[in-house]
């Protein structure tokens, strides 16, 4: 297996656990997708900053 092809199964792994963990939050919290899309761009706004601190 060359390195690309375990990149790519690592970030399949990587995927599937991100997507069950908000899955499950969201279900135990009653949440929408609403409150997903909220969510995903706060995320995005802390890496911005950290890259921006960073670089």
């Amino acid at each position: 297996m060359d390195a690309r092809n375990l990149d790519s199964v690592s970030r399949e792994e990587q995927k599937a656990i991100l997507s069950n963990t908000i899955s499950r939050c969201m279900i135990e919290n009653h949440m929408t997708l609403e409150n997903l899309d909220e969510a995903c761009e706060s995320v995005r706004e802390i890496y911005r900053k950290n890259a921006t601190i960073k670089g």
